[in-house]
């Protein structure tokens, strides 16, 4: 059988779309890139924003009515944010078994509990065949073969979601999970309520790993979750204190005092013929001075990071249930300018929080001014159901008004990136080589995130790291000659 996969949105959810390539092909299904040819649609979904979930259900549509024209009955299958607990469309079995309606996450454990469709996403949309959490990976050959009517064959090592193997898309640079799910409950948030607790993977698992990867000839990885600088936080979580640890008390305890993240990158830096490690997504709260400083004692460690403002205000900060203060903030992001003034920051903003006044929000448009970020993803306050911010938070802020906000932030960042635009002007990056744009370009990143085109050569292929001149900026891209 053939299946098309559609990923939406976050890096973390291409990730799991590789694990879900791995198990599929492991069980003798094949991958196709013409929806027309599937037999198996996979959406891989997100629901940070209302949006997306309103776009997998408009694609959801457009597939029937395809099926329809075509006379094909293709199975349609969700996955991840939008779905709470693994079950079937009824059509597919006589007898329901009921449980309690969709409230929170449930990890099934037993072959009958496939027989179900309460998950609230049936209710939205008929047409969905079945849904599914990564998490129950050990039922998912089960489904398949109760929709099917035939056995599809699983091999059962990878029936534990972390140490399912990944299809690494991008042979030169892989997405390497560290952690699941999240612990911070901020205020505005469903992933706590789509993905669960945070579990941290074993630093000897992770650099096998990557040992594996780079043994296939991949040079740069990308470790990735949630609040990858809280892996293991757990473990020396009363040093975790922002109050406490204030920045100067930083500087008599880092002589002794080591995260565990930064013991992870401290190992991974030691691997041979790796060339660059990322890491994403990073919180504020969680930031400490020996991971920022890891950018500038470990060699392969790029100089870019991306952790999330949200707003400027302190008492909006505060409502959103973010552990960080505006001036925290600021001085991280000072810290490795200081040190490096080409240093890469990105960060994320939302657009009139319930409740934020004008003065509120024409202080994050000071900061944007203030912090020159290199690119921000900027995103109008969305409510999400079961969040504290659905129920405590009334959003009360007409559409347009956020529209309108939203422009003027995105016209400051235009600015901001010009700024840091003409730093790059007329400097010699190396650039690792990712893919070719068309029949005479090639593109990728400098080690700062800076994306660069520039013309391709008979000696150069994907994979190769190359000096590249920057000439100018067009947009959002920079245009380079190779050196």
């Amino acid at each position: 059988m053939n299946y098309y996969l559609q990923t939406f949105w976050c890096q973390m959810n291409y990730a799991d779309s590789e694990k879900v390539n791995m198990i599929l092909i492991q069980s003798w299904l094949k991958r196709v890139v013409d929806l027309n040819n599937a037999d198996i649609v996979i959406l891989n979904t997100c629901s940070v924003r209302k949006k997306w979930e309103d776009k997998v259900f408009s694609y959801v549509n457009d597939i029937k009515k395809l099926n329809k024209k075509n006379w094909k009955n293709t199975i349609i299958w969700i996955t991840w944010c939008m779905v709470r607990k693994t079950g079937i469309n009824q059509k597919y079995y006589e007898t329901e078994r009921k449980r309690e309606a969709t409230k929170t996450i449930e990890i099934i454990k037993e072959n009958e509990k496939i027989n179900n469709s309460d998950d609230k996403i049936f209710w939205r949309n008929s047409n969905i065949d079945f849904v599914f959490r990564i998490e129950n990976i050990s039922f998912l050959t089960k489904i398949l073969s109760t929709i099917f009517k035939k056995e599809i064959w699983n091999d059962e090592k990878f029936n534990d979601y972390l140490k399912i193997k990944q299809l690494q898309e991008n042979p030169w640079s892989a997405n390497i999970i560290i952690q699941t799910w999240c612990d911070n409950f901020c205020t505005y948030c469903i992933v706590p309520f789509t993905r669960g607790r945070e579990k941290s993977r074993s630093k000897d698992e992770i650099v096998e790993e990557i040992k594996r990867v780079v043994d296939n000839w991949t040079k740069e990885v990308y470790l990735i979750w949630q609040n990858v600088n809280s892996y293991w936080k757990e473990s020396k979580a009363k040093l975790w204190d922002i109050d406490s640890l204030t920045w100067n008390k930083w500087e008599t305890k880092k002589q002794w005092f080591i995260t565990p993240f930064r013991e992870l990158l401290n190992e991974i830096n030691k691997i041979e013929w790796l060339d660059r490690i990322r890491f994403t997504s990073s919180n504020p709260h969680d930031m400490t001075l020996d991971i920022l400083d890891s950018h500038f004692e470990l060699d392969k460690t790029c100089n870019y990071l991306h952790f999330a403002l949200q707003s400027w205000d302190d008492r909006v900060l505060k409502q959103m249930n973010r552990r960080h203060t505006y001036n925290n903030f600021k001085n991280q992001v000072e810290y490795l300018r200081n040190k490096n003034p080409l240093f890469g920051i990105s960060t994320d903003l939302i657009v009139w929080f319930p409740w934020e006044t004008e003065e509120q929000f024409n202080n994050t448009a000071k900061a944007m001014e203030e912090l020159e970020f290199d690119f921000a993803y900027i995103a109008r306050y969305s409510e999400r159901s079961w969040t504290y911010a659905s129920k405590n938070l009334p959003d009360s802020i007409p559409y347009y008004i956020k529209a309108k906000r939203w422009h003027i932030l995105n016209n400051l960042l235009e600015k901001s990136v010009k700024l840091r635009a003409e730093l790059m002007i007329g400097r010699i990056e190396e650039v690792l080589i990712w893919w070719f744009i068309n029949e005479n370009k090639l593109v990728w990143r400098t080690r700062n995130f800076k994306e660069v085109t520039f013309n391709k050569t008979n000696w150069v292929k994907i994979w190769d790291i190359v000096n590249v001149k920057i000439l100018k900026i067009n947009g959002w891209i920079f245009e380079g000659k190779m050196i």
